[in-house]
């Protein structure tokens, strides 16, 4: 495939995919059942970026994506080899290939894929029209919640969240779950922050604004942190003509080795987390360390713990000390997180190749804005399943795409002009 046809088909199929999932959000919310065959076509994005990754790669990437190919190859074959050593079948072994398989391949497709400045153009004229359906809709929701929920009897929004001692309503206007609507704004803000300073939109600050108004209304205070976070990134990039791309990526290394190092060293560390913090999430952290321990570090093979090989497959929570608790028995958290499948199942040596991996996808990407994005998925994905989600993977992978296909270097020689708006 040559260069005008990648211009021209690649960048038409990642905004259908961007596009589609923003679709998904709402179809989920109206009815679970309606969702059915959208998450069935969804499941072929992984297959749809491998593919388009083979005719959209250069040859000639950077050392630190080459390095992170090949920690992540290295974290795949551990995998494979740990659990043929743990007499895992093969049938589980290929499922949870597949899973491991939507990580790399989609932020890599999206970092190495490169537009034209329209498909920015088009993006904020999809976010624009969203900001205003959200409005409309917490307004719905503030002023009629019973006729609210009855509509969007399937909607992630009826867990309330805790403010200043109280429970309150969550509001997620177009979106499923609070915290796919507090990562999606936080991401646009960063997009809509640099389209601004480019001179490309107005209205850029009142933009940001409900941006963060939105983060604030889901009740995600880590989100609304991490916004605060990436807005004063930018700030302090555009005043000292700074890239803290290195920076980024020595604290996603630093933080996971720090959690598996606290984790790891004693298991009275274990027990405190658990008393202190107990939640579904905590506990499959729990038992995925407890299996590291049991495992002598090197790890149970896929279908033990914490993976959807375990649930689909495996199903080893019908069986294992977790099936007596009421959420197990009711189906439910099985793939609210990420890490605690890795913990469990691959050991240190996994845990460290894709760490490893992880890190120099930080650095390769080209653009400060861009790693920065990458950084907040990894980051969350430490207390979620952002890292598998193809939501996510998605989302901030278009937004990665846009922001590292601009032409332009981000270093500032002359001082910056004031934004040029465009009509």
């Amino acid at each position: 495939m040559n260069t005008a046809q990648q211009t021209s088909i690649v960048p038409h199929i990642l905004f259908g995919m961007f596009i589609l999932e923003l679709i998904f959000l709402m179809v989920k919310k109206v009815n679970l059942t309606f969702y059915g065959p959208f998450d069935l076509f969804e499941k072929l994005f992984p297959i749809i970026a491998i593919g388009l990754l083979v005719t959209t790669i250069r040859p000639r990437l950077n050392y630190q994506w080459w390095a992170a190919l090949g920690f992540y190859i290295g974290y795949l074959l551990y995998g494979i080899a740990i659990s043929l050593a743990n007499q895992k079948g093969m049938k589980i072994i290929l499922v949870q290939l597949y899973h491991e398989l939507k990580f790399f391949p989609m932020v890599m497709l999206f970092a190495v894929a490169r537009c034209d400045e329209i498909w920015t153009s088009r993006t904020i004229k999809v976010i624009k029209p969203l900001i205003f359906l959200c409005i409309l809709l917490i307004i719905f929701q503030a002023g009629a919640p019973g006729a609210y929920d009855a509509l969007f009897k399937s909607g992630g929004h009826f867990e309330p969240g805790h403010l200043g001692g109280r429970l309150v309503p969550r509001f997620v206007g177009w979106f499923w779950h609070p915290g796919q609507s507090a990562l999606f704004f936080t991401i646009a803000a960063v997009l809509i922050s640099v389209e601004y300073h480019r001179g490309h939109i107005r209205f850029g600050h009142s933009l940001v604004f409900l941006c963060i108004v939105f983060v604030f209304c889901a009740i995600q205070r880590l989100e609304l942190m991490l916004l605060f976070m990436a807005l004063l990134a930018l700030k302090v990039q555009r005043i000292f003509n700074f890239d803290y791309r290195f920076i980024l990526s020595l604290i996603v290394f630093a933080f996971f080795t720090w959690l598996i190092g606290y984790l790891s060293w004693d298991k009275n560390n274990v027990w405190h987390v658990l008393e202190n913090f107990e939640s579904p999430r905590v506990i499959f952290l729990v038992e995925s360390v407890f299996v590291l321990f049991e495992s002598d570090f090197l790890g149970g093979g896929w279908g033990t713990i914490g993976s959807h090989a375990a649930a689909d497959v495996a199903k080893v929570y019908e069986y294992n000390a977790m099936k007596d608790l009421w959420w197990i028995k009711l189906g439910q958290y099985f793939y609210d997180t990420y890490w605690p499948h890795v913990i469990g199942e691959t050991g240190l040596p996994g845990y460290f190749l894709l760490l490893l991996s992880m890190t120099f996808m930080v650095c390769a990407l080209k653009r400060p804005e861009a790693s920065l994005l990458l950084f907040l998925l990894l980051l969350t994905s430490a207390l979620s399943s952002n890292a598998q989600s193809l939501y996510h993977l998605t989302i901030f992978g278009w937004f990665i795409t846009l922001l590292e296909s601009d032409a332009n270097g981000w270093r500032r020689d002359a001082p910056e002009p004031e934004p040029v708006l465009n009509s």
